[in-house]
């Protein structure tokens, strides 16, 4: 089994590295592959691949198990199901890991039907969203799914907006690593 977790990882935070244990140690013959979005998905506050990519490094570089993809970066944004599909000619029995946010608006995603039949999903369940009510409007699809419940008030964003009150959020190398970056608007008097 191998596992897919995408994301912005814009920063990489506890909340990421926590919910990447979790995953190994629920399914500990697996493989986790990181696979974070590349500089032309349009998303707001955006910092350059290569600073995400090296924070995630920061954050997995002893453990054996992660594999930090760099396909995002390399290929034209065309949905969660390209970059599967073209994973997938590496890597066999993919699992997409995605947040209980994201099921409520699957269908705007690209070919999300296709994505749905294709690929299980592991769903996160943070914001106390009903998975089963989600999902159930996709039963015509017969989705695979597995639900984890994962507890955290972490976030990027808020890290991003207020960084000196949210840098407990972060890995010790990835809050030293912005600082002597300059990134996200943080000089190093923080």
């Amino acid at each position: 089994m191998n596992i897919v977790y995408g994301g912005a990882f814009n920063p990489p935070t506890l909340a990421h590295i926590e919910i990447v244990n979790v995953l190994l140690d629920k399914f500990p013959n697996s493989k986790l592959i990181l696979l974070p979005v590349g500089n032309d998905y349009n998303k707001p506050e955006l910092i350059d691949f290569q600073d995400r990519y090296n924070m995630l490094n920061l954050c997995f570089n002893n453990n054996e198990r992660v594999i930090i993809s760099t396909l995002e970066n390399e290929i034209n944004f065309q949905g969660t199901i390209n970059s599967l599909d073209i994973l997938s000619e590496t890597y066999s029995n993919l699992y997409l890991v995605t947040g209980s946010d994201n099921i409520v608006e699957f269908k705007s995603w690209i070919r999300y039907e296709e994505l749905l039949n294709k690929y299980p999903l592991i769903i996160i369940n943070r914001n106390e969203i009903n998975i089963f009510n989600e999902m159930e409007k996709f039963k015509y699809l017969n989705v695979q799914y597995e639900n984890i419940n994962f507890d955290s008030k972490i976030n990027s964003t808020m890290i991003r907006k207020d960084f000196k009150t949210y840098k407990k959020w972060l890995n010790e190398d990835v809050y030293f690593y912005i600082l002597k970056n300059k990134l996200y608007g943080v000089d190093e008097n923080v």
